[in-house]
């Protein structure tokens, strides 16, 4: 069961969306749900002992005081009058690692999708990647934009057999226990499914188990990217969740991301639950 979840909340357009997602779980979980700001002055002046005079840190400071004023109305209009038992936490700091750092003592982290034509400023534009690479804890991306009016009713899995993906079906299972419908799907052609190493049926045996309704779905590859493949069945079959294994590594603050993990940040159109 989910019993803490944290959502990351900034100033961005994108907040309301993530808080959308985060309430929805955090009701049907019953979970304590923690609103996490960080104040981000290092992102900004990054060398501001050096450089930066009195009144640009003051103008600086201010500017942050507004954004997170603006950003805990946001969740506490969210949060109000609901059976939700939340929690507004600000802290200081990077904002990738200290976004890794809380995510690490929830059950789930819930970031935001970048927006290409606002991207976030200094580190903030690396959380959805860091999260899912360096918590150790499932982590929710959402769309920066749309509206996210159900989450996790119904289910696509993306599954190569790999232990990426492996994770992240188990890390997913308590919403696909209460999937309506859970989907999942394979791609032909590539190296693992190819190989045969645990096909569809197999991982659909062990959600029996679990008490979770499956359908299997094969997909040829052809010329079609994987990314776009997958974003196309979930559109097929209304998906209003899409999980999958997070590939890549991190490396003190380089981060490198497989290409279907990159592509589906980049152009993802529902909810992406990923672990790695």
């Amino acid at each position: 069961m989910l019993k803490d979840i944290l959502v990351h909340v900034d100033g961005s357009d994108s907040t309301e969306r993530r808080l959308e997602a985060a309430t929805l779980l955090a009701e049907r979980s019953e979970a304590h749900l923690v609103g996490l700001y960080v104040n981000s002055i290092e992102d900004t002046v990054p060398y501001r002992d050096l450089y930066a005079i009195k009144e640009v840190m003051q103008y600086i400071a201010e500017q942050n005081a507004v954004e997170q004023a603006a950003a805990e109305a946001i969740f506490r209009r969210a949060t109000v009058g609901g059976a939700i038992n939340a929690e507004w936490r600000v802290v200081q700091g990077l904002i990738d690692r200290t976004v890794v750092q809380h995510a690490r003592t929830a059950d789930l982290a819930v970031v935001g999708q970048n927006n290409p034509e606002r991207p976030p400023i200094g580190t903030g534009a690396n959380v959805p990647t860091m999260v899912p690479l360096s918590s150790g804890r499932p982590t929710l991306v959402v769309p920066y934009a749309g509206h996210i009016a159900t989450i996790g009713k119904r289910v696509l899995v993306a599954w190569d057999g790999g232990r990426e993906a492996a994770r992240a079906v188990n890390d997913a299972l308590p919403l696909l226990k209460t999937a309506e419908r859970v989907t999942i799907v394979s791609v032909c052609g590539g190296t693992r499914v190819a190989s045969g190493e645990l096909p569809c049926a197999d991982i659909a045996a062990h959600l029996a188990r679990h008490d979770v309704n499956v359908d299997i779905r094969s997909e040829p590859r052809g010329d079609i990217q994987v990314a776009d493949l997958l974003l196309s069945v979930a559109s097929d079959l209304s998906a209003d969740l899409l999980v999958m294994g997070a590939y890549g590594h991190s490396r003190m603050r380089e981060l490198f991301l497989g290409g279907v993990t990159r592509a589906i940040l980049d152009r993802m159109t529902l909810p992406v639950l990923m672990s790695h």
